[in-house]
């Protein structure tokens, strides 16, 4: 889940209440030993579930499910929670690690591996195309089941270009490649279809290399935009699924990395400006989150994870202490990262991972604000 997918599906949880059990785990299954591996992830985990306070019951049920085939291959995680012994939330999730290990208990849970590992709300398309036509299949962001598939087969007779001269030869010519043209075109409006309908960001298009060719030619000028081709042709016979699974993970890295530079590109001309629309320090970042002011935060959790903020049961969610939480529930201390995470998750702000090194300050923190801060008070340099 995206950020806002989080948000939405999450609010109860991150908003708190109950006491929650969760575990965010690599549960790979390309081990030596992978029984054994298990059998260790799962005498580890339960210990150190009970360990941080969670009920016994609650710790097995996580740990059942840590355990349970990921029906993904290798490398996937797996993020679990769990409330009085009901499994709440079991998410697999493709590709190697992006955080931490982490296993806990408490008030609140830890969202920032899910925002890690899908950091943008992304429907994309994998297109395998022939000249008998070809198939898509339709995938989310972080998401490893498929979402759609479609097949479309198109007119086999005499697709093979014929070979000789003859008076007939360039008339049969021109009959292949009609009959490549209405394949890849009835393969091409599925796609175009699939696109609208689905609000795709993107299209990976692999096969034969005609026909990849004709296919864009046919794709309306709106698919285009969002076409990345694989140079390979994965339909024949002897091919790997490497070069495409490859160049799927190259767009969807740079679909992300897009999303992290214009975040940042507008951070800094946002404070070039002093306009008072982007902060940056944590003592400004928290009150801007308090008053839902904030629009974008952009973070790098692990150049603030050596301090710690006060999540609120209520609005305004988070405080640096108990005398500005505006009359709502202290619900314990959190890491920062995750509890200004938690508090712009609530106030509808979106989330974007970032590394310190290229967020503007030394504070690994940002915020895009929804509307400027206040003028500042004569003879302080605070907002």
């Amino acid at each position: 889940m995206t950020d806002t997918e989080v948000r939405d599906s999450l609010a109860p949880l991150l908003r708190g209440g109950r006491p929650t059990t969760w575990a965010y785990v690599d549960v790979s299954e390309d081990r030596d030993d992978p029984r054994g591996h298990a059998e260790s992830l799962a005498t580890s985990t339960l210990d150190a579930l009970v360990r941080a306070g969670a009920p016994e019951a609650d710790a097995r049920l996580v740990v059942e499910e840590l355990v349970a085939p990921p029906g993904a291959p290798a490398p996937v995680s797996r993020y679990v929670l769990v409330q009085d012994g009901e499994l709440v939330l079991s998410e697999v999730l493709p590709g190697p690690p992006k955080a931490a290990a982490a296993l806990g208990h408490g008030p609140v849970p830890d969202a920032l591996p899910l925002l890690a590992h899908r950091p943008v709300d992304l429907t994309f398309l994998v297109v395998e195309v022939g000249r008998d036509g070809g198939g898509f299949r339709v995938y989310r962001f972080g998401h490893g089941e498929v979402q759609r598939e479609e097949q479309v087969q198109g007119r086999t007779d005499t697709l093979h270009k014929i070979v000789g001269g003859g008076w007939a030869h360039k008339r049969m010519q021109s009959h292949t490649e009609e009959l490549w043209r209405q394949n890849v075109g009835e393969l091409a409006d599925a796609i175009d279809s699939a696109v609208r309908r689905h609000r795709a960001g993107l299209v990976v298009v692999a096969g034969d290399i005609r026909a990849r060719q004709l296919v864009e030619l046919e794709l309306s000028e709106e698919t285009r935009g969002l076409l990345s081709v694989v140079p390979a042709d994965t339909r024949a016979p002897d091919a790997s699924d490497d070069a495409l699974v490859g160049q799927v993970e190259v767009a969807l890295a740079r679909v992300v990395a897009q999303r992290v530079h214009d975040a940042l590109d507008l951070l800094r001309t946002r404070l070039g400006r002093g306009d008072g629309t982007a902060v940056t320090r944590l003592g400004e970042v928290v009150p801007a989150l308090a008053a839902a002011q904030v629009d974008t935060l952009l973070l790098d959790p692990a150049a603030v994870d050596d301090r710690t903020l006060l999540a609120l049961g209520d609005a305004p969610w988070v405080a640096t202490a108990p005398e500005e939480s505006l009359g709502a529930a202290v619900l314990g201390e959190l890491p920062a990262a995750s509890a200004l995470a938690r508090a712009a998750l609530l106030t509808d702000a979106h989330v974007v991972l970032a590394s310190a090194g290229s967020l503007p300050g030394d504070s690994g923190l940002g915020a895009l604000l929804r509307w400027p801060v206040g003028p500042g008070t004569p003879g302080t340099d605070a907002p």
